[in-house]
């Protein structure tokens, strides 16, 4: 359960980011390299997070509560200056931005030894539905700027971290 909880607050910077985004072609290519590299980024740190767990056996709980807190503490302090990302820039590089905290973070889940295809999958549809809820509906969503969403975010992965330790 903690999978798609995680997964969704991994994916909610989409949200953010793509309201702010003005795309105005190219929206559907947008969308596909979102959901791939949100399958793919996730699949690759679990699989970086089982091998460091092989190697740090001991430490793999503490080492990835530590990493899981300090992305929560980035999202908190974390302040955007420049909210538009000129059009100029590829959809897959704009994807790549609000995708690879979905690799950190499955590297602590993969040292947790955590359900990887739940992730995954999760992660994955999440980046879907948000991505083209954001692209079509955003004037409907009036997001202004995203610093709430990303507070509440990393609130949730501080928790995560604490929790997992504690576990």
């Amino acid at each position: 359960m903690e999978e798609l909880l995680v997964a969704g607050i991994t994916t909610l910077d989409i949200v953010v980011v793509y309201a702010l985004l003005h795309v105005k072609k190219k929206k559907f290519t947008l969308i596909f390299w979102t959901v791939f590299l949100n399958v793919l980024l996730p699949y690759l740190g679990f699989l970086t997070g089982e091998m460091s767990s092989l190697l740090f056996t001991g430490w793999s709980t503490l080492l990835s509560s530590v990493l899981l807190g300090l992305i929560g503490l980035h999202m908190l302090l974390f302040e955007e200056d420049d909210k538009s990302l000129p059009e100029q820039f590829h959809p897959a590089l704009i994807a790549l931005a609000v995708s690879i905290d979905a690799f950190s973070i499955s590297v602590s889940f993969g040292m947790l030894h955590m359900n990887k295809l739940l992730f995954i999958t999760a992660s994955g549809l999440f980046a879907l539905v948000l991505s083209y809820v954001a692209l079509s509906y955003k004037k409907f969503l009036k997001v202004k700027d995203g610093k709430v969403l990303r507070r509440i975010a990393g609130l949730a992965l501080i928790c995560i971290a604490v929790l997992s330790w504690l576990h």
